[in-house]
């Protein structure tokens, strides 16, 4: 499309979306009939953070305009086209085999390509409530369903929500019974131990240590699987939101290393620019004083986890997460473990 056209496009659905912006879009007549069908698309009305829309009942082409959702269509099968910065995704998950046809249609960080996004011709757009602004604009698009999202932590949230959306409902339910059986069979094994177990995690970024709390994604996972955490860490979004200004992590000082202290320490290497960067940055937090006498460390329970799965994800991340928990906690290494 010329971008001149596009430019005219965009000015006639933003002079559209000034009086139609938040009403909901039951009504909006998506039934088409393409052109090797002979009867319209199925559709079912979709009840989310804008309203309702209707959406085809089995979505052939979805593109996400949230980074956060990506994970969510690749877990459950949906044919995702189109997604923010899509190969950062998929190298961190291990699916870039799996998952070739997903298009590039900006960066993480940056409002996604509209004029990318029509190319791709999507029949559903999914997206959170912080596309809301720009929402009248993607629902001209394709039908667009915005999900309520309280925390980057909260996975679960969105996933059922999300799941109707693209016709998956049952898929998602096994997938999440699937979860669900993975932590009792962790519990099971672990047992009397699940208890006493106390778990610390730790994100170390340039020029700052940062635990983060139960809020956090990992800490989601953690307390799911019915194990403790510090007192320092045991902080809800609403708790650590007030402590931090955030509702996920703290920055500490490395005078008070002992609030991180526990029977099991995740380090969580985040934001670095390079391997040389990181490395230097682990070796400065193991030479300080405190380091070398939190109990921690002296029972070599120290590891270095994969920040891509342990931040941020969905069902994918989680269950690499508890993984990790199967691997280090029930089956430990007696030395650091550097991915």
């Amino acid at each position: 499309m010329p971008r001149f056209c596009f430019v005219v496009l965009l000015t006639l659905l933003v002079i559209s979306a000034c009086g139609s912006f938040g009403r909901q879009l039951a009504t909006r007549d998506i039934a088409v009939v393409p052109s090797n069908q002979t009867s319209p698309v199925p559709v079912h009305v979709v009840k989310h953070a804008m309203g309702q829309t209707l959406v085809p009942v089995h979505p052939q082409r979805v593109v996400v305009i949230d980074p956060w959702l990506v994970e969510i269509p690749l877990a459950l099968g949906a044919n995702l086209v189109g997604a923010p910065d899509p190969t950062k995704t998929l190298q961190g998950l291990g699916l870039v085999d799996k998952h070739p046809g997903v298009e590039n249609i900006g960066a993480v960080l940056t409002p996604p390509n509209m004029e990318k996004v029509i190319t791709l011709k999507p029949d559903l757009i999914l997206g959170t409530m912080r596309n809301r602004d720009t929402y009248s604009l993607w629902s001209h698009i394709a039908p667009t369903v915005l999900l309520k999202v309280q925390s980057n932590g909260d996975w679960k949230q969105p996933f059922m929500p999300a799941a109707k959306a693209l016709g998956k409902t049952e898929t998602a339910k096994r997938l999440m019974d699937n979860y669900n059986a993975r932590l009792t069979e962790f519990k099971q094994k672990i047992g009397s131990r699940l208890k006493k177990t106390l778990v610390s995690v730790v994100r170390l970024i340039p020029e700052a240590i940062n635990p983060l709390t139960k809020s956090a994604f990992s800490g989601v996972i953690i307390e799911d699987a019915g194990l403790i955490r510090p007192p320092s860490q045991n902080l809800d979004a609403k708790a650590t939101q007030k402590k931090a200004g955030n509702p996920v992590g703290y920055n500490i000082s490395p005078e008070v290393l002992t609030q991180i202290d526990g029977d099991i320490l995740f380090l969580v290497r985040y934001a670095f620019k390079n391997p040389a960067q990181s490395k230097i940055a682990v070796n400065k937090l193991m030479a300080e004083p405190l380091w070398s006498k939190l109990n921690v460390v002296k029972q070599s329970k120290v590891y270095v986890v994969d920040d891509y799965y342990w931040l941020t994800g969905s069902y994918i991340s989680a269950n690499q997460v508890i993984d990790d928990l199967f691997s280090y906690i029930l089956h430990p290494l007696k030395e650091t473990r550097s991915k």
